[in-house]
């Protein structure tokens, strides 16, 4: 009987400590948004657990992404869904080639339970076809003793519009003219 409950007390402590580990990303707002680029980021045919992904999200959370049109500045393609027609457009092709993403500027935002997070990133996919860099944009609500991501946007720099160097950690900054 005292194995019976030391093995139940292990499996409840074993339980929790998990628990804590998957939610203190959420208590910033830049681990919240660094749990979004893990989830992303993948290998070839790795299966993703989506109910995951959704409990990144408020209900409702929008997902926009902006393709800027080479040649003109100002252009840009717009898509627009929510969490749930993500899941279905993006999960059955997601993990066919691997993909991963990584965080190379961060700026936040936060006042009074809201915030606005701008992550830069590199990101390409594993089989060689795909490499860009662009920012994410994040407006996060901190909700429930922990943040949620109310809608995200994205956008690649283009030919002609690259990322600034305010928005690059030092290593990805480009040298000023003159140098």
């Amino acid at each position: 009987m005292k194995a019976l409950l030391f093995l139940a007390s292990l499996i409840a402590t074993t339980t929790s400590l998990h628990s804590q580990i998957d939610t203190m990303a959420l208590k910033t707002p830049e681990g919240i948004c660094e749990k979004m680029l893990e989830f992303i980021s993948f290998e070839k045919d790795e299966v993703k657990d989506w109910d995951e992904y959704r409990n990144l999200f408020l209900p409702g959370a929008q997902k926009v992404s902006l393709r800027p049109q080479e040649g003109a500045s100002l252009r840009r393609q717009v898509n627009s869904m929510n969490i749930e027609e993500f899941v279905r457009y993006a999960g059955p092709n997601y993990p066919k080639a691997g993909f991963e993403e990584y965080v190379i500027g961060v700026n936040v935002q936060e006042f009074n339970g809201i915030a606005s997070v701008f992550q830069s990133f590199y990101c390409r996919s594993l089989d060689g076809n795909y490499e860009a860099r662009g920012v994410n944009s994040y407006q996060l609500v901190y909700l429930n003793e922990r943040w949620w991501i109310a809608s995200t946007m994205y956008i690649n720099e283009s030919d002609d519009v690259k990322l600034p160097n305010e928005l690059l950690f030092e290593e990805y900054r480009s040298e000023p003219a003159g140098k």
